[in-house]
């Protein structure tokens, strides 16, 4: 559960929550286009799955659009999906290679002060700081 909040933070702060939002208001849209205009799509319930499957690109094969309107819609939802997948994984990418580099920075901090003390150090210190250096040089 808290890597959902997490996650849902980061997309808010990235500003993805509203491609979120619009995939979602032109996936129930789409979906009551779907049910009124496909002959056979009777409920909202199988207008969603349906969509569902081709916005996840699964395609199940339950059901197919067969009118002009049921397929333009079928083309917006997964246009859309498509668009929303890739700028939530974008946000998640980057919010990684944001902490990874923060993580970065602060070792290098940490070990640039710990430098600039040297003298003061004791021998286990000094030692622990020669063993970064031998792992930084194997990378």
């Amino acid at each position: 559960m808290k890597t959902i909040r997490l996650l849902w933070l980061v997309i808010k702060n990235s500003g993805a929550n509203k491609v979120i939002t619009g995939f979602l208001a032109v996936f129930l849209l789409c979906a009551l286009l779907v049910m009124f205009f496909e002959p056979g799509i009777n409920n909202y319930g199988d207008a969603c799955w349906f969509l569902f499957a081709v916005s996840t690109t699964v395609g199940l094969g339950d059901f197919t659009a067969i009118t002009l309107c049921g397929r333009v819609a079928t083309v917006v939802c997964a246009v859309c999906a498509i668009i929303a997948t890739a700028v939530i994984t974008s946000v998640i990418l980057d919010f990684f290679n944001e902490k990874r580099q923060l993580h970065l920075q602060e070792s290098v901090t940490e070990f640039l002060d710990k430098l600039e003390r040297l003298p003061e150090l004791d021998k286990d210190e000094l030692t622990q700081i020669s063993e970064r250096v031998k792992k930084l040089r194997t990378r």
